[in-house]
């Protein structure tokens, strides 16, 4: 049966994954943003549904003439024909019922994005199959997600840490008072790992194990005892395999430099607003979301640097989602922070 209802999808596009919720159900789509192609072609394997975890699961195990694209780059529509096509089978996974109508689409989009960028990734969300495409920001989204005060006659700030950047905002009655993007993510502390691996044992590790040793071991702030672990890879004069032990304290010290830029960007954005937006955000803090976030010890480590409170979304890797959810099921409501 063929219904004339629209349904309501939210979608969070990050160059790492792919998160997508249906209207007020939550999240129903987490996927790697990837596709397997074939190098001849750059067509997608297995008839255009090699994508997300299977293109993922294929990264090691496929042929010379195969590869792993990624639609996206430093948080832009790298190749509109992949990313279209990977976008028509993730709203295949979700769709629920046949409709009429192809479903109503809020997508989050990241701080500083040209309106051509926007125009490209809305041409491949309708391509992919949606009837409409609204846009919000990534980090006013987390925020909404997040359940800050977004809508209401106080400030609130919000700052989304993600795989290649972070996005930060400020709002206040429902619009976006000032907004600051940061080229730090999730690589830049796997690539601080890199590198201070490299000057602490002279040892090459690649940023695959580094990213491994952030999600398992790395915390912004000292977690009860220290501990050690091994880490392997090449001798940087001889090139052969060696194993060295870092301890927790020393990774701990890695990730500083690239979190106290993250906290001099706050910092930064904060000063920019009038002092009552600034005492307003003096007791509301600031609202931690994205994947970074999850860093224990994240919260503690920030709050000390700015001198306000910081707290993590209870659902941070999936925050923008949700909030772009959120828009999508009361688009009315929402209508001013849609871009």
């Amino acid at each position: 049966m063929i219904r004339l209802s629209r349904e309501h999808l939210a979608i969070d596009l990050g160059p790492a994954s792919t998160v997508i919720c249906r209207g007020d159900e939550g999240v129903v789509l987490d996927e790697p943003t990837a596709a397997a192609v074939q190098t001849s072609t750059g067509r997608i394997l297995h008839q255009g549904v090699a994508v997300g975890r299977l293109a993922q699961a294929l990264r090691d195990r496929t042929p010379s003439e195969v590869s792993i694209a990624y639609p996206l780059a430093n948080g832009k529509v790298a190749d509109p024909v992949l990313c279209q096509a990977m976008l028509r089978q993730f709203l295949h996974k979700c769709a629920t019922r046949r409709s009429f109508f192809g479903p109503q689409v809020v997508c989050t989009v990241p701080s500083g994005a040209t309106m051509v960028e926007r125009a490209a990734l809305v041409s491949a969300v309708r391509g992919a199959g949606a009837a409409s495409v609204g846009l919000v920001l990534r980090s006013v989204a987390a925020a909404i997600g997040g359940g800050a005060p977004v809508l209401e006659a106080t400030a609130a700030c919000s700052c989304e840490i993600g795989s290649t950047q972070t996005d930060i905002a400020a709002t206040c009655l429902g619009e976006v008072v000032a907004e600051r993007r940061l080229p730090i993510g999730g690589v830049a502390l796997d690539q601080a790992i890199v590198d201070a691996v490299k000057a602490l044992f002279n040892l090459r590790i690649g940023v695959k194990q580094a990213e491994t040793i952030r999600i398992e071991y790395g915390s912004a702030q000292p977690q009860g005892a220290e501990k050690s672990f091994e880490i392997h890879g090449a001798d940087g004069i001889t090139g052969a395999p060696r194993t060295s032990r870092i301890t927790t304290q020393q990774l701990r010290e890695a990730l500083e430099s690239p979190l106290t830029d993250i906290a001099s960007g706050i910092s930064e954005l904060l000063q920019s607003l009038t002092p009552e937006m600034a005492g307003d955000l003096a007791q509301q803090g600031v609202l931690l979301s994205g994947g970074v976030a999850l860093t224990p010890g994240i919260a503690d480590f920030l709050a000390q640097e700015l001198a306000i409170p910081c707290r993590v979304a209870s659902m941070p890797r999936e925050a923008a989602a949700l909030g772009a959810a959120i828009v999508a099921v009361d688009f009315d409501r929402w209508r001013g922070i849609l871009l």
